[in-house]
């Protein structure tokens, strides 16, 4: 019996000390990616998601990494899997959808926006960015309907008046 109680203990210490190098990684590249240094910081938290996978806020980070350095592709997939080990990160669910939206996926973009907004009514940059994907699938109704929507949530926020603008103008001149 004794053996089973020091194996726990030794196997619980384990896991504890690979979370906090896993944490520790996270920080590090966490830093380095504040400093512009985005390859660095992809391998740091790439060193983090070897101590733990299910490790979320790595996963998120690393794409937000490949998302400065234009690999689009990559940071989908990591945010997919932050979103698979964390269903309500709205912030994942928001930069999909920008990432999707770089890559010209303006649907995906849209749905991602959606689960977003679906998960915090009042996420003003995600019914903004759904707004950018409108606009650029045409849909231009949609497009200012979701501009008029951030601008109710935040009246500061210029670019959904500019956007707005431009939405109306291009529904004016399908007409």
């Amino acid at each position: 019996m004794k053996k089973i109680v020091n194996f726990i203990l030794v196997a619980g210490l384990s896991c504890q000390l690979y979370a906090q190098d896993a944490q520790l990684l996270n920080s590090r590249g966490f830093r380095q990616a504040q400093k512009g240094n985005y390859t660095r910081a992809i391998e740091l938290f790439t060193d983090a998601i070897g101590q733990n996978k299910f490790f979320s806020d790595a996963w998120y980070n690393r794409a937000l990494a490949y998302s400065k350095s234009g690999a689009y592709e990559k940071a989908i997939s990591d945010y997919s899997e932050a979103i698979n080990l964390r269903p309500h990160f709205k912030n994942a669910w928001n930069n999909r959808g920008a990432d999707k939206n770089e890559i010209k996926d303006f649907a995906g973009a849209i749905e991602d926006y959606t689960k977003a907004i679906t998960l915090d009514s009042g996420y003003a940059r995600a019914w903004y960015n759904r707004g950018i994907s409108y606009i650029n699938q045409g849909d231009y109704n949609k497009a200012i309907l979701d501009f008029s929507r951030t601008i109710l949530l935040e009246p500061d926020f210029k670019e959904a008046y500019i956007n707005r603008e431009i939405a109306r103008k291009k529904e004016a001149a399908q007409q």
